[in-house]
């Protein structure tokens, strides 16, 4: 009887056991899983992005840039050019029309690129007033202006820009005009004006104010027999050609932006004058550039805008103040001409092969 109690409290005491075991190897297995699951949660707590990081600035791309320019010539295009390519290196869309002279469609183009919801307008604006009143109310919408071939001294909203110095430019090629007359001609002169002063009559007016300063200053004698607003080739020639035949003695001619002085300069050839009659000016094209090089004489020096480096340069500047990378102005900046003469036909050369080719 004792052996078999005794067999009995063994058998409970090796169950006890064996139960004990069980439990603690479950456990131990329970704390292992636990303990994983807060590793892999640590991990993951560590490795994850904290929220305000990952809604970081805007994707490049998100932002859209328009443009908007007056004219369809080589000048205008060489603007938008430049914008455009700001904005492909800075992963922008960009976007971009064309006035056409008319200041009801400029407006039209502002507001609906501002109903569209672009981020900013880089415009070349046709008038100081009118344009600056339609892109304030843009800008009262949310959309970033910046201007580029106008000068702006004092704007409340606009961002900034890039400019000429019409003036200084038209000052500029007016002293070397003074200085080959001087040499030519010993008595006064007589000079047909092509100017654009119906259109930008401010900026016209600048250009050709600065070249007949300059021929003040040097003391040179003329008298502006005829003038004429044309600012295209087409309307140029016609306007030339009229006033070389009202007035055959006009020693000397001054066109007041590009196209104007392409006109002019085939008005002179068409005629017959060359030899007679010569040409001074605003502006760089290709076109311009061969007639400085032309044998026939009538192109005698230009002063040089770079139009696609104020396009490239005013979109930059409206894209990082869109990154928040600058602050707004209010003011255009001057950017300085050039001279481009006929007695330096490498320096014409050398232009047009760094611009045009």
């Amino acid at each position: 009887m004792k052996k078999k109690l005794a067999v009995m409290i063994l058998v409970a005491s090796m169950a006890a056991s064996l139960l004990a075991a069980c439990g603690a190897e479950a456990d131990e297995k329970t704390n292992d899983a636990q303990a994983g699951e807060e590793t892999a949660a640590e991990a993951a707590e560590e490795n994850a992005e904290p929220a305000e990081e990952a809604e970081s600035e805007p994707a490049g791309e998100e932002l859209t840039v328009a443009g908007i320019v007056f004219q369809d010539d080589e000048f205008m295009n060489a603007l938008i050019n430049g914008m455009k390519k700001a904005c492909e290196e800075n992963g922008v869309e960009f976007v971009s029309s064309n006035s056409n002279n008319d200041q009801s469609r400029e407006v039209e183009l502002i507001n609906t690129y501002a109903g569209q919801g672009v981020d900013a307008i880089c415009i070349a604006p046709l008038d100081k007033e009118a344009s600056l009143a339609s892109l304030g109310a843009a800008s009262a919408q949310g959309v970033a202006i910046g201007s580029v071939n106008m000068e702006i001294s004092d704007s409340d909203f606009l961002v900034g820009g890039y400019a000429s110095d019409d003036y200084a430019n038209g000052h500029q090629v007016g002293e070397y005009a003074a200085k080959w007359i001087a040499e030519k001609y010993d008595r006064p002169i007589k000079v047909g004006l092509i100017h654009y002063d119906h259109q930008l009559p401010e900026q016209s007016s600048n250009r050709y104010g600065g070249f007949f300063a300059a021929l003040d200053e040097a003391g040179i004698e003329y008298e502006i027999v005829a003038n004429q607003g044309a600012e295209k080739e087409d309307l140029a020639l016609s306007a030339a050609s009229d006033m070389i035949t009202a007035h055959p003695d006009i020693d000397v001619f001054y066109g007041a932006n590009g196209g104007g002085l392409q006109g002019l300069v085939q008005a002179v050839a068409q005629s017959g004058k060359a030899g007679e009659m010569y040409a001074f000016g605003y502006d760089a094209q290709e076109g311009i550039c061969q007639q400085l090089l032309d044998e026939n004489d009538i192109l005698q020096a230009i002063v040089v805008q770079d139009p696609y480096s104020q396009g490239y340069s005013s979109a930059t500047l409206l894209i990082q103040y869109l990154k928040g990378e600058v602050e707004a102005v209010g003011t255009t900046e001057s950017t300085p001409g050039f001279l481009l003469t006929r007695d330096d036909p490498e320096a014409v050369e050398t232009y047009v092969e760094e611009n045009y080719k």
